[in-house]
C-alpha cells in the first residue's frame, strides 16, 4: 500500500521536489522527474513509466480524472508515495500560472545509447546540443508521431528530462526510446556498429545542402542529424553526414526553427 505523507512547510522534501523542476544535476542525482499535464500523466501510466510519488494539493476536491489517476497510479506502483502538498507550496512545483491537480514523480529510466538497437529500415533523429526544452519536446512529439525509431540528444543541451521538455512533448517521452550521448564519439560507435548490420545512410539538415529535401525518395535506415539553430552541427557530427538536406524556402527568412525543419525533414524520411 502506497505510503500517505504531508508536506506542509517548507521542508527538506519540499526543496527536493523544487529542485526536479529548475535543476538538472538534482534530477540526475537523484534518478527522478516531474510529470506535469493531462496527456503527459495519461501516456505515462498507459506505458508502465515507473512511478516513485503521486503529487497532490493539500484541500483540493479532486476531478473524476484526478480521482482516478491517482488510484490507478497508486495501484499500479504500491511502493510510491502519496504525498498531499499545502496548496501555495503545490503551486510552486509548476512553472505555469495555474497549477496542475496532480503531479507524477517519475524515474529516470537509463536507456545506454550503445544498446539502442533499431529494427529494419528505422530511422533515428539524432540532435546536437537542443539549446530549447520546448523545441525538443516537441521533436519528440513529432518523431513518434511520424514514425521514428528513437531520438538520441548528443552534448550538454536541454535534458530530456526537464519538465517542460515533458510537457512539450504530450507524453511522446513515455512511448518513443530517447537517450542522451556525451558527445559525436559515442554516436560515431554506436553508427559504426549498426552499418555492421545494416546499410544505414545520414542525413544532415544544411541550408546550403547536398539535395533537396523533396527531390525523389530518401533511403532508409537512416539516422537524420539537426544542429543548433545559431552554429549548426558540430564538426564530428557534421563528419558523419553522407548526404546534407536543405529545405527549399520561398520567403526572406534564411533558417527555419529546429523543429520545424525536422518535421519537414522526417517526414521526407518516413513518408
Amino acid at each position: 500500500m502506497a505510503r500517505y505523507e504531508r508536506i506542509t512547510s517548507e521542508s527538506a522534501d519540499l526543496q527536493v521536489l523544487e529542485a526536479l523542476l529548475h535543476n538538472r544535476r538534482k534530477r540526475t542525482q537523484r534518478g527522478e522527474f516531474l510529470i506535469e499535464g493531462v496527456q503527459a500523466v495519461n501516456r505515462a501510466l498507459a506505458h508502465g513509466w515507473p512511478v516513485r510519488a503521486v503529487l497532490v494539493p493539500a484541500g483540493a476536491t479532486p476531478s473524476s480524472w484526478a480521482a482516478e489517476t491517482t488510484a490507478a497510479a497508486l495501484d499500479a506502483h504500491p511502493a510510491a508515495r502519496h504525498v498531499a502538498v499545502r496548496a501555495d507550496l503545490f503551486a510552486r512545483l509548476t512553472d505555469r500560472q495555474e497549477a496542475p491537480e496532480l503531479l507524477l514523480v517519475g524515474e529516470i529510466v537509463g536507456r545506454p545509447l550503445a544498446e539502442l538497437h533499431p529494427p529494419a529500415g528505422a530511422v533515428v533523429v539524432v540532435v546536437d546540443r537542443p539549446s530549447s526544452p520546448g523545441n525538443l519536446g516537441t521533436i519528440l512529439r513529432t518523431s513518434d508521431a511520424l514514425g521514428a525509431a528513437a531520438v538520441v540528444t548528443v552534448g550538454h543541451g536541454a535534458h530530456l528530462f526537464d519538465p517542460r521538455v515533458v510537457r512539450a512533448s504530450v507524453g511522446s517521452l513515455f512511448a518513443l526510446p530517447a537517450t542522451a550521448a556525451s558527445g559525436p564519439a559515442e554516436v560515431a560507435t554506436w553508427l559504426a556498429a549498426w552499418r555492421e548490420r545494416a546499410a544505414v545512410t545520414v542525413y544532415a539538415t544544411d541550408e546550403h545542402g547536398d539535395r533537396d529535401v523533396l527531390d525523389g525518395p530518401l533511403r532508409r535506415p537512416a539516422v537524420l542529424l539537426l544542429g543548433t539553430e545559431r552554429t549548426g552541427l558540430a564538426r564530428g557530427l557534421r563528419d558523419l553526414a553522407d548526404v546534407t538536406l536543405r529545405i527549399p524556402m520561398a520567403g526572406s527568412a534564411s533558417s527555419l526553427n529546429v523543429a520545424v525543419a525536422h518535421g519537414i525533414a522526417l517526414h521526407a524520411l518516413t513518408r
